[in-house]
């Protein structure tokens, strides 16, 4: 009888002991990117898309859109307090560049032991060069990113 407390105690244990599984879902929402939306300067409340919108990171060959659209999606360095993009449109064979840079404060947000941590983004602002007067005007619509269910800056074009 003892023997049989012993390894009830022991099968209770074990079961008490056990740890929730560690397993990130994909579904996880992680460090959110800069969600772009370009509106029309005429009528600032309806969307208007971009022909042939190529955006890239400043010194980098790589682009992270490149076609028509009325909104994107970037990321931002976690690593540095800015983050610089080059818009590019592409109308009738004529190139109209826009440097825009990205200007932020960044803090860590603990999601769980699995996933880790996420960045978030605070005091968003935004500086221009290179004007070719493609872009008539950028609103930045919150200054806070912690999420890609928002719209976070408003290009009017």
């Amino acid at each position: 009888m003892r023997r049989y407390t012993y390894l009830f105690a022991i099968a209770i244990y074990g079961l008490v002991s056990c740890e929730p599984d560690d397993i990130c879902l994909a579904e996880t929402p992680g460090t959110p990117s800069l969600i772009v939306v370009f509106y029309d300067n005429a009528q600032p409340d309806t969307k208007k898309k971009v022909p042939d919108l190529q955006v890239t990171g400043v010194g980098l060959d790589t682009a992270y859109h490149n076609g028509t659209t009325d909104s994107i999606a970037i990321p931002l360095k976690t690593d540095d307090t800015s983050t610089a993009y080059m818009f590019i449109k592409t109308e009738n064979d004529v190139a109209f560049e826009e440097s825009i840079t990205f200007k932020y404060d960044s803090y860590d947000s603990f999601i769980s032991r699995a996933c880790g941590y996420k960045k978030s983004f605070t005091n968003v602002s935004y500086e221009r060069s290179n004007n070719t007067i493609w872009i008539e005007n950028i609103e930045i619509v919150t200054n806070t990113i912690s999420d890609i269910k928002n719209i976070h800056v408003k290009i009017l074009h």
